[in-house]
């Protein structure tokens, strides 16, 4: 088994950087072949890019990727997907935590045996909770309430997350988070990676639903990994406005769905 994982930065801790990249490499199963795509997207980080230099020098199975500028989250993946020899491809967000080896031996068990092109683990909080972060398909609607707040249409904010039950069972899901998502490696390539026009936001939302448009894309509860989950978005207004540029995208790519 080929397995292969990307990881984008942006001014992330050495700290972090280093815990993340002996994560992946401990709870790889010892029998598989790996590598590893670090992608620094804060390009003016001379110690990110010098920290990368030196584990490229000490392991062979690690890649590191200097873009010339940030083109953003998808774009930076795309770099590194152009480059994978894998059967499988992970794509993993600087700030998750896999918790043993037989999390991904699980997933990718299952995508091999059911033919699955996507998959999407649960995820956790480091404290254990579930993280409600796979999403039905996008409308106009479940969009603008969940994007203004408060207690108004809770039941309809719950089902867009599958709520009440939705994380206990293997589900079809076409809007899977991508703080942690296993590809069929042949699959990323013939849809060319992540839609670029996508800086930040919805790039997840989109190439989930371009996967699904081909196969199998599953939400699969049988394995999980832990994510710290950072929510610039609700933020900042940068993070704002990034949200609301990059749905507009979507709908324009997809269809204007109003309920």
């Amino acid at each position: 088994m080929k397995i292969s994982y990307s990881v984008v930065l942006y001014n992330n801790s050495l700290t972090l950087i280093e815990r993340l990249v002996n994560n992946i490499i401990e709870t790889t199963p010892k029998e598989w072949e790996y590598s590893i795509y670090l992608i620094n997207n804060s390009v003016n980080n001379e110690n990110i890019n010098l920290y990368l230099q030196k584990l490229v020098s000490k392991n062979k199975n690690i890649f590191a990727i200097f873009p010339v500028e940030n083109k953003g989250f998808g774009a930076g993946h795309n770099l590194a997907i152009k480059r994978i020899k894998s059967e499988y491809h992970v794509i993993v967000n600087p700030d998750v935590k896999i918790p043993d080896g037989n999390q991904v031996k699980k997933m990718v068990s299952f995508m091999t045996n059911n033919e699955i092109l996507l998959l999407a683990p649960l995820i956790k909080f480091p404290n254990g909770n579930t993280q409600k972060l796979v999403k039905r398909e996008p409308t106009i609607f479940d969009m603008a309430i969940r994007f203004i707040g408060g207690p108004l249409f809770k039941k309809r904010k719950e089902w867009f997350v599958f709520l009440p039950d939705g994380y206990s069972k293997i589900h079809k899901a076409n809007n899977l988070p991508g703080s942690f998502l296993v590809f069929n490696s042949a699959t990323l390539k013939k849809i060319h990676g992540f839609d670029e026009r996508y800086f930040l936001y919805m790039e997840d939302s989109d190439i989930s639903k371009s996967v699904s448009q081909i196969g199998n894309t599953v939400f699969y509860p049988e394995a999980f990994v832990y994510h710290e989950w950072q929510r610039q978005n609700k933020k900042s207004l940068k993070g704002m406005f990034q949200m609301i540029s990059s749905t507009l995208k979507y709908f324009n790519k997809w269809g204007w769905k109003f309920y």
